[in-house]
Order: structure tokens, then sequence, then C-alpha cells
């Protein structure tokens, strides 16, 4: 059953992106709350509602770059 669903074109790519979106956005996310906690700003504060819209420009940013990278 799982080989059929591997030879599905369209599951196929759509797991690849997912795979790539995830990983474009925990590094992203990574490298943004190490800069953040780097010039002394407070943890609880990055990770807290306040920082919502950073995190939707992160969600944005990674899709964009997850495209990019899966075009073919």
């Amino acid at each position: 059953m799982m080989n059929r669903l591997r030879q599905l074109p369209f599951i196929s790519k759509k797991a690849n992106w997912l795979g790539w979106f995830i990983t474009t956005h925990l590094t992203l996310t990574f490298i943004i709350i190490l800069f953040l906690i780097g010039i002394g700003v407070n943890p609880t504060l990055v990770l807290s509602v306040i920082a919502a819209p950073l995190w939707l420009a992160v969600a944005f940013t990674s899709r964009w770059i997850t495209d990019k990278i899966m075009e073919d």
C-alpha cells in the first residue's frame, strides 16, 4: 500500500514540499531566536504573542523560499 502511495506524483511532490517547508521554517526560526537572544532581547518576549507578526513573516518567508527551492 505504501509503495503505491509513494509512486503517485502529487503525493510525492506534496511530501517533498512539506519537508522542505518544515526544514526551512525551523532553520529560520532557530537563526532568528539565536540572533535576538544574542543582542539581548528577552527570550520570553521573543516567543510570546507580542512577537506574532515576526513569526507570521517567518512563515511567509519560509513558504516563499520553499517555493523557490521546489521550482522545476
